[in-house]
């Protein structure tokens, strides 16, 4: 699971070096951050790679999601499980259940958005609240008699 995880962010990384040589040309360096942040939001080509670069993101995010949103709790959970099967029940668990699931996504967001302000010091507090929320999470929307059958 680590390394689907590694994978789906590479990929958005070179979805996103991919994004800039499409939209902002392949001779555009930037020397500053003020300068990168100047042509993002003030022309016409930076925009347009804001806006699809937010949407491929959110799609990796989603794909991403799916496939680990129920996967780690249930791999710490059963030894009996392997990554492939708890990522199909990972999938399965989001697409019978999506407003619960991107509820708890959205919820995590905010979560960790928030925790990020004082210094990054709220995630001490957040990190574990959302592990603990997480497995009860997990506890409630995966039942073990479906598991039986994949």
């Amino acid at each position: 699971m680590a390394f689907v995880t590694i994978f789906i962010f590479i990929m958005w990384m070179y979805q996103v070096r991919f994004l800039m040589a499409l939209f902002l040309g392949l001779n555009t360096s930037f020397a500053t951050l003020q300068q990168f942040i100047r042509v993002v939001l003030t022309t016409t080509e930076g925009l347009i790679f804001l806006a699809v670069g937010n949407l491929v993101g959110v799609a990796l995010s989603l794909i991403l999601f799916s496939l680990a949103a129920v996967s780690f709790p249930l791999l710490l959970d059963r030894d009996d499980v392997d990554f492939v099967t708890a990522m199909i029940t990972s999938v399965r668990a989001v697409t019978t259940n999506p407003l619960p699931m991107i509820g708890w996504a959205i919820t995590i967001v905010v979560l960790l958005i928030l925790s990020t302000v004082p210094f990054f010091l709220g995630l001490l507090i957040t990190l574990p609240v959302l592990g603990h929320m997480t497995w009860h999470f997990y506890r409630r929307i995966v039942t073990f008699n479906a598991l039986e059958t994949t």
